[in-house]
Order: structure tokens, then sequence, then C-alpha cells
């Protein structure tokens, strides 16, 4: 049996409790699970080091960046207009200023923590009714791909769920200035656009199911690449040249094969159908979020058809279905599917550790044998 390094399991361990003593004996948020976490977080995968599957990836464009990219490259890139930096301006901007200090290559990594942490931690806190049981659906397995991995892309989802709170209050301009934000990290980031949108649409279970299998109806059909010209015609050529990338990617370009992913979502969708109305009545701005959630697990079956715009696109929306739709319909329902729910989710979390452990542990260097922090290395 592979587990994770001692720090990630104790942290596992310290929010699967939390997440009990919340729902069923404080009955109430309580932030100091959220902080503690929050810390943790920020220092396991901020000083983190060679650990994360683009960890050397990213350490390299790190001097490469601070050596053959002037700031004349990365304001033209933020105003769209041409210049010979590929990668997004914000994240080249971070990366060269830290250089040119002469600080060191964790101080990159720490500062994308510290931002991507503190934005998604914040945001849950706020909107979910069990911020730690959503920190636990978070922490496994979404910190250790976004946050310790793709960081760029967890930045972007970052800023983009913190944008919800401007949703909500419907300030377009704020919405806006945060998607820009975001495209300044990752070029996904374009998808939480209609966002600001697709919240005030009237939906309910049937609705919900009608789009899930009208999306999985279609998805032999290929419809993304109906997507490639639209994207060409409104918007400027470092977004649309990126989908184009996507979609004649040759390593992650086939099909999404079936696997314990949609067996996982089926769960979260009989969840979602079941217990809708209960959400919509007890939890504000669960609408809100409910749609969100449902046009991720849209896109997700539409875009079957290329695995990596099926795992990428709709990131940021899937954030919404586990970190606020789930834990917030747990505590929506009465107390005897309150404890069913609870009971079902923990143990697929706890599967969830020990799978991840297996199959991503070694690899990643999570691993007691392997993870290091500049810390205590």
């Amino acid at each position: 049996m592979v587990f994770l390094h001692p720090a990630f399991t104790f942290l596992f361990i310290f929010l699967f409790f939390g997440s009990v003593l919340e729902l069923f004996q404080y009955k109430k948020k309580t932030p100091v699970f959220t902080i503690i976490a929050g810390v943790s977080l920020i220092v396991l995968g901020g000083f983190r080091y060679y650990v994360g599957a683009d960890y050397p990836a990213y350490k390299n464009l790190f001097v490469g960046f601070s050596i053959y990219t002037d700031y004349s490259d990365v304001f033209k890139k933020a105003l769209f207009s041409k210049s010979k930096e590929d990668i997004e301006w914000i994240f080249v901007l971070i990366n060269k200023v830290i250089f040119d200090l002469g600080m060191p290559f964790y101080m990159v990594t720490f500062v994308m923590a510290l931002i991507t942490v503190s934005l998604k931690l914040s945001t849950v806190y706020k909107f979910s009714p069990l911020p730690t049981l959503s920190t636990l659906f978070y922490f496994m397995p979404v910190f250790f791909f976004e946050d310790s991995g793709q960081m760029r892309q967890g930045i972007g989802i970052a800023i983009c769920v913190f944008s919800f709170r401007y949703i909500v209050e419907r300030n377009l301009m704020m919405f806006l200035l945060c998607i820009y934000l975001a495209l300044g990290f990752h070029k996904t980031s374009i998808v939480f656009l209609p966002a600001y949108w697709l919240v005030k649409i009237p939906m309910n279970s049937k609705k919900i199911l009608w789009a899930l299998i009208i999306s999985l109806l279609l998805s032999p059909l290929e419809p993304y690449k109906l997507f490639g010209e639209m994207f060409s015609s409104l918007l400027p050529q470092v977004i649309s040249g990126g989908y184009d990338a996507y979609v004649n990617d040759s390593q992650f370009g086939g099909d999404l094969e079936y696997g314990l992913t949609d067996i996982v979502k089926i769960f979260f969708i009989i969840t979602l159908l079941i217990y809708e109305k209960k959400g919509s009545e007890k939890i504000a701005y669960f609408e809100y979020m409910r749609n969100l959630a449902v046009f991720g697990l849209c896109m997700f079956y539409l875009f079957r058809g290329t695995r990596i715009f099926a795992i990428r696109l709709p990131g940021v929306y899937m954030f919404f279905l586990t970190m606020f739709v789930i834990p917030s319909l747990i505590y929506a329902v009465e107390e005897k599917a309150k404890k069913a729910l609870i009971s079902g989710y923990m143990l697929y979390l706890t599967l969830m550790y020990f799978n991840f452990a297996k199959s991503n542990g070694n690899a990643g260097r999570f691993t007691p044998s392997k993870y290091q922090n500049v810390l205590w290395k």
C-alpha cells in the first residue's frame, strides 16, 4: 500500500475529521480548519523542490524567460500585440522580476501557490456552507494536479473562481478584469467568460438531465471543431492559436477513455438531480453554482472526442461542482440523507487518496521517499 508524504497524509486526516466536526458538531463554518489547511498548502506547494510533473519544465523556463525576454515583449503580450513571447504575460513577468531580483526559483512557486490557494480558499470560505469539506475536495486531488503541477492553469482557474463574487454582485467590469488577469496566466481561462450570463438561465432537475443527455449524444459529432472558426474571428490570435494547438495536439488530442472519472461523475450527477431543489431552497446563490457545474459537465461530455479539451477546458466549471455544489447539497439535505451522503463521499475521498498515491504519488514525487521541500531538505 502506497502512502503520500506524512505532511500530505496528516493534512488529509486533519481535513477529514474537520469536515465531520464542522458538519455535525459545530454546524457552522469554522475558519480555523480552512486557515490551517491554506497555510499548509502554500508551504507544501510553494516551497516544493523538484516535485510535480511540470516542475523541471517550469524551472527551465524561469532562466529562459529572464535571459531571452525583454520587458517590452511582456507588455506587448499584455496588449495582445505581436510579440516573440509565447507564454502568457503575467506568468512571464513574475518569473522575470524574481530572476532579476536575484531570488531563486522556489520564490516563483511560492508566489504562485500564495496567490492560487488564497484566491480559491477565500472564495470557498465565502460561498460554501461547508468550507472544510470543500477544502478536502480541493486538496484531493485538485491541488496536486493543478497547483503542484499545471501551475499556470491552476492560477488562471483561481482568478476565475475568485471572480464569482463579481458574478453574484452583477459587476461586469470587475468580472471582465478578472478574466483579463486570468488570461495573463493561461489561455483556457477564456472559457469562463460566458459564466456571467450562464448563471441566470432557469434550470431544474429535468432540464439538467436533458442538457447532459443531449451533450452526450452530440459528443460523437465532435462539436468542439465548430469553435475554431469562431475563436479565430472573435478572439486575439494568442487565444485562437492556443485553441488550434489543443485541437492538433499529438499527445492529448485523442479520445478520452471511459474509466474511474466517469463513474465518479455519475455519482455527482445523481446527487445533483435528486437534491437540486433542496440546495436551491437553502443555499444562497446555489442556482448560480449549479448552472456553472452543469455547464462544466456538458462541456466534459461534448469534448470527449479530444482528451485535452475534456480535461482542461471544463476545469474551472468542475471546480464549482466539487467544491461548491456537492458540499452545499450535503449541508442542505435532511439528517438521514446527510449522513448517507457524507459517508459515501468520505469513502470516495479516502479511496481517491490511495488511488492517487498509487498511480501518481511516485511519478509526481509526493511520496515519503521522494517529496522534498526547501524549508527542510
